[in-house]
Parts: C-alpha cells; sequence; structure tokens
C-alpha cells in the first residue's frame, strides 16, 4: 500500500491558494506497474475527477496551475521519491469573477471511517476539512451563510461526492482511496504519522475567511 499527498495549486489576485487531498492504495496493490509510484496517475485522475467538479464553483479568475503529487510508504510514512511529480492544468473557474478577494472560502467537512491504532497508525484523524475558495458573492448570504438555489447545491454536492470518493484510472488500472491524515513533528519536519478513509464530504452552511490567503501589503 502506498499513500499520497496530491496539491492543487491555484492562484487568484495574485495569492497562492492550495488545496491538499490525499489517497492511499488498495492493500497487497503493487504500485511498481505504476508511473513514479502512481504520482502521475494519481494527479491525473484527481485533475479528471474532482478538479472537473470543482471548476464550475471557482471564479474565472481562479487558475489551477498544476497538480503536484508525492508518494509515501504506508510502513515507514516516509517518501519513496523526494522529488514530486507535476501535471499541468493551466485552466481558470468558470464562475463569474466577482468575489472580495482571495479569502473567502466555503467548508467541505469530512466523516471519517472508525479506525485502529494497529491498522491506522499512532492518533488517526478524527475529522478533516477542505476551504474551497475563493467564492463568489453570489454563494454567500450578507450573515455569512451559503446561499443554495438548487442549482448552487447541485454543484455542491457533485464536488463532495468527488472528494469522498475513489478516483481512478484505466489505463494503467489504478484505484486510489480518499483519506485525511494525521501530522506529527518530527525533528522540525512535519510527518505523516496515521490516516482514516473518508467516509463523507458535506457543505457547511456557514462560509468561512482564510486570512492566510490575503494578500500582504
Amino acid at each position: 500500500m502506498a499513500i499520497y499527498k496530491v496539491v492543487l495549486n491555484g492562484q487568484y489576485s495574485g495569492q497562492d491558494i492550495k488545496n491538499i487531498l490525499y489517497y492511499r492504495t488498495g492493500i497487497g496493490f503493487d504500485i511498481l506497474g505504476l508511473t513514479v509510484g502512481g504520482t502521475v496517475e494519481v494527479a491525473q485522475a484527481v485533475r479528471t475527477m474532482v478538479w472537473t467538479f470543482m471548476k464550475p464553483l471557482m471564479p474565472s479568475g481562479y487558475r489551477l496551475e498544476d497538480i503536484t503529487a508525492y508518494v509515501y510508504d504506508s510502513t515507514t510514512l516516509d517518501l519513496i521519491y523526494q522529488n514530486p511529480t507535476t501535471v499541468q492544468v493551466g485552466e481558470n473557474g468558470t464562475e463569474a469573477d466577482a468575489t472580495n478577494g482571495p479569502a473567502p472560502c466555503a467548508i467541505i467537512k469530512f466523516a471519517l471511517e472508525p479506525t485502529t491504532v494497529f491498522t491506522n497508525g499512532f492518533k488517526p484523524p478524527k475529522r478533516g476539512y477542505l476551504a474551497i475558495g475563493p467564492m463568489n458573492d453570489g454563494y454567500i448570504k450578507s450573515d455569512g451563510s451559503m446561499y443554495l438555489d438548487v442549482g448552487r447545491d447541485l454543484l455542491w454536492t457533485a464536488l463532495c461526492h468527488a472528494l469522498a470518493n475513489n478516483v481512478e484510472t484505466l489505463i494503467p488500472p489504478a484505484v486510489f482511496f480518499p483519506i485525511r491524515v494525521h501530522q506529527d513533528k518530527v525533528l522540525g519536519i512535519f510527518k505523516i504519522t496515521s490516516y482514516a478513509d473518508i467516509r463523507d464530504a458535506t457543505l457547511r452552511n456557514q462560509s468561512s475567511f482564510r486570512r492566510s490567503r490575503q494578500p500582504e501589503v
């Protein structure tokens, strides 16, 4: 089994915006038949099966530059290849570009499967989330809650479904299961120490504001 860190590297209004997904292969699956340990396949699968559903929610000023994937040994939790694989994307969102900057975002919450220390590592995660943004002004009400008409609700439901489900490739055949990870600081470096499978993903009713995404002034 291998664990993958997949980073969606986006940019909006000169600000870097990163969303990080994690996946694993099935127990006993041999990654030697994949390209660079499966990093090429998982990045391409995320582009096809996740970005496709994220793109309609992103403003036209947002640009997904590339998708970068790292592969870890599931036993030692060390990188198998020191250099990651990067798949170029270069595509913009398709929603009207009317935002209050890069910081407003929507929160997708992950419900995780039960875990054990013996199979999932020490201190497996109990929850997880993604901050998707920037959000178009029309998605957020004046009180900060998400505005969800039928069309918007369908878009969010499709993205949540994509994030909670496997991504896969046909040639070569490979299936990657979505997970969230727990990390600890070891010798000054954050290292994956455990994981939990994702059971479901839902949109939080209240929007959020990521100060880390505000441009420096």
